[in-house]
């Protein structure tokens, strides 16, 4: 039979061999350890700042390896926090090399393509929607990439760029999966995505299909085929009037194509939805959300304008010169149904007879005129 003195303290059957290092309980296995911790809420860690009599301190060892312990524990986390600092600094300011200039060495395609001097009517609308003037930089296919201050947990999560070891320029995308009431049911990022994939290529089924199935109910019986899937793009530079709009991608095609042209945080939050008529009423056009210039309706209102003072200088003219004419007729007393004479800037061609004599010559031009 177990003595009282060494009998687990919970179970009260087993001898004990462990004690608590905060409360000193005895207990026999792990089960009674947690039953020990659930029960009375114990840590089951040493209080450090527990005041030890000197009495005491100077009796057990324990204690003085117990503070000799905490001191090299607290130069350890003073170690290792500066280590994580020291790797995080390098990835948060990372991208400020080449700093905010990046907009000057790179080329953009302006809207109005038909000017000298092509404009880029985006920046005006980012500059509208955030007010601090975020630094802008193009990618690819002309995409404005919108960056955050560096630290940012949108920004830290970015790893767009060109992968040298695939050959290719590879997107961070984050996808936002929209149920048939238009609520939002999750949503997750996809990193080193290649560009040249199709946007129903790109998506991962498997996630979709578990974040689909969470409920557990409607959406979870859908077989989900990457064919019915649409997608659209979030307008990051919305007015009050274009407010929560979304922009029509095509899911045939890549990537690259489908973010022509366009406007992205960072990365781009692409909406999936299993129904077109979901969020029919906030699909807006792109040149609705970027304000695009339009020079030819421009062009086509001036020139319409040139011509309609155009033409009636030109009636007036016909009208005065009709009236000159006119005067000149009733003057001269000549017939207005007669045709004009045809006259020619080309010079007059004069050939020469080989037989004929050549004092014959100045006769037979002065006949043709």
């Amino acid at each position: 039979m177990v003595s009282e003195n060494l009998v687990c303290s919970i179970c009260h059957l087993n001898e004990h061999k462990y004690t608590c290092p905060a409360c000193g309980v005895k207990t026999c296995s792990i089960n009674c350890v947690k039953r020990h911790k659930r029960q009375t809420e114990c840590s089951g860690l040493v209080d450090q700042s527990k005041f030890v009599p000197k009495k005491i301190l100077s009796q057990d060892e324990s204690h003085i390896n117990r503070d000799y312990n905490f001191l090299m524990n607290v130069g350890r986390q003073i170690h290792v926090g500066k280590g994580d600092i020291k790797s995080s600094a390098k990835n948060v300011f990372k991208r400020q090399f080449g700093g905010g200039n990046q907009n000057k060495n790179k080329r953009f395609k302006g809207n109005n393509v038909d000017s000298q001097e092509a404009v880029d009517t985006r920046i005006e609308c980012v500059k509208k929607a955030f007010l601090q003037e975020p630094t802008t930089v193009i990618k690819r296919n002309n995409t404005m990439i919108i960056q955050l201050p560096p630290g940012m947990s949108r920004a830290t999560s970015n790893k767009t760029g060109y992968d040298k070891k695939v050959g290719s320029f590879i997107w961070t995308v984050e996808w936002v999966v929209i149920d048939d009431a238009g609520k939002e049911k999750d949503r997750f990022i996809s990193y080193r995505l290649k560009e040249h994939l199709l946007l129903r290529d790109a998506v991962p089924m498997n996630i979709l299909s578990n974040a689909v199935s969470v409920n557990g109910e409607g959406d979870s019986a859908r077989n989900i085929d990457k064919e019915q899937l649409h997608f659209y793009l979030a307008n990051v530079v919305g007015n009050d009037n274009t407010k929560d709009s979304i922009l029509h991608l095509n899911e045939a095609d890549s990537i690259s194509d489908a973010l022509t042209n366009k406007i992205v945080l960072e990365y781009p939050t692409i909406y999936i939805t299993f129904n077109a008529e979901t969020w029919k009423n906030r699909i807006i056009k792109e040149e609705d959300a970027y304000n695009y210039a339009k020079p030819e309706s421009s062009s086509e209102s001036g020139s319409s304008d040139d011509s309609d003072s155009d033409d009636s200088s030109d009636s007036d003219s016909d009208s005065d010169s009709e009236s000159d004419s006119d005067e000149k007729n009733t003057d001269n007393e000549t017939d207005s149904d007669e045709a004009p004479e045809e006259s020619s800037s080309k010079p007059l061609k004069v050939t020469f007879d080989a037989e004929a004599p050549t004092q014959n010559a100045p006769e037979a031009n002065k006949s043709e005129e």
